[in-house]
């Protein structure tokens, strides 16, 4: 009997594993959380000096922002939905590159994003970009899934930390990061102070209704390498926010 009961458990951590490694489409929230006390501190501490506390009281130390993407074997499409409860003061406008849209085409290898940097409206047309990855023994639970974490380098020096399940076979992740054997479901960028991660994950047909864009402005064409040629003249002189605006931009 003993064997018998054996067997049959056996049987069901097979099937359970098969299962979880057909998932081929679905929809997945992310949470996106920035440290606005850090970054500011990093971006502008060089320009406010001693002002610099004063000005932190009248922000929240984290803020949130709700992304959404669908996805297949085939495609995905990832895009800004809403920011979050907190009450984050403009100072002159949202954040650079804060609500994007990305698609990605898995079968052709090819992505597209519209980025709004500073009032510009960003349309970049590019091969789905790589990275190059070192996969980690370290195991972590998200929304449910295992996820094995990775790390890789981006922009030279910005340290990436990813955390992907390969429970969904599709080799996706917010913003422009796969490449990964699974979806990323968790996303840390120490530099930026700023983490994704999914809060939400159900198995749906893929929802084509979010390709519309989030608005009718006029776009200018990029690919990746001239979305960063174009701002660099503009941010040259602005010192760490310039560069961080350049950061953001290229995710």
């Amino acid at each position: 009997m003993k064997y018998f009961i054996s067997i049959l458990t056996g049987l069901s951590l097979i099937t359970a594993s098969a299962q979880a490694q057909f998932i081929e489409n679905g929809t997945i929230e992310y949470t996106k959380t920035m440290n606005l006390h850090l970054n500011m501190k990093l971006e502008f501490a060089d320009r406010m000096g001693e002002g610099m506390d004063d000005f932190l009281k009248m922000v929240p130390k984290n803020a949130t922002k709700l992304y959404i993407m669908t996805f297949d074997q085939n495609k995905s499409m990832y895009r800004y939905d809403k920011d979050g409860p907190e009450k984050v003061p403009s100072f002159g406008g949202k954040d650079p590159a804060s609500e994007n849209i990305v698609f990605k085409d898995f079968k052709n290898n090819t992505y597209k994003a519209e980025k709004e940097v500073f009032g510009t409206l960003f349309n970049v047309e590019d091969s789905i970009p790589t990275y190059t990855w070192k996969i980690d023994d370290e195991i972590r639970q998200i929304a449910g899934y295992n996820c094995r974490k990775a790390t890789t380098i981006i922009n030279d020096s910005v340290y990436v930390v990813a955390y992907y399940t390969d429970e969904i076979m599709v080799s996706g992740g917010p913003e422009s990061f796969g490449g990964l054997p699974g979806m990323i479901l968790g996303l840390a960028i120490p530099r930026l102070y700023s983490t994704w991660f999914a809060t939400k994950i159900e198995l749906l047909p893929y929802d084509a209704s979010l390709e519309k864009p989030i608005n009718e402005k006029k776009a200018k064409k990029v690919n990746r390498v001239g979305l960063i040629e174009a701002l660099k003249p503009s941010l040259a002189e602005w010192g760490n926010f310039g560069t961080s605006v350049l950061y953001k931009a290229n995710l």
